[in-house]
C-alpha cells in the first residue's frame, strides 16, 4: 500500500473512516484491507514512541571483555576447575 496516499487519506477522512479512505484515495484496496494496514500502521507509531520513551538501565550497560579477570583454571585434581570450593573426598 503506498504510504503517502495512506497518510492523505488519513488526513483527509480521519481514524476510522476506512470506506472513504479506500474508494476515494487507496483505490487499489478494499476498507478491510486499509483497516489492517491502518492497525498495523499505529501500533509501529507505538512501537517508536515507547522506544523513544525507554530509559536506559543499568542492565543495558556493557564492558569489554578483559581476559585478565577471569580467574586462571585451578591445576588441582581434587578440585575438579571450581576454586575456594571443597568438594566431598571420593571412596
Amino acid at each position: 500500500m503506498n504510504l503517502r496516499l495512506f497518510l492523505s487519506g488519513l488526513d483527509r477522512y480521519g481514524r476510522g473512516d476506512w470506506r472513504s479512505i479506500s474508494r476515494n484515495v487507496v483505490v487499489t484496496r478494499t476498507p478491510t484491507q486499509v483497516a489492517s494496514h491502518a492497525q498495523k500502521y499505529y501500533l509501529r507509531q507505538d512501537a517508536v514512541k515507547k522506544k523513544e520513551r525507554k530509559r536506559s538501565s543499568i542492565h543495558d550497560i556493557t564492558t569489554p571483555l578483559d581476559s585478565s579477570t577471569v580467574p586462571p583454571p585451578c591445576n588441582f585434581p581434587n578440585q575438579r576447575g571450581y576454586q575456594n570450593f571443597s568438594f566431598p573426598e571420593q571412596r
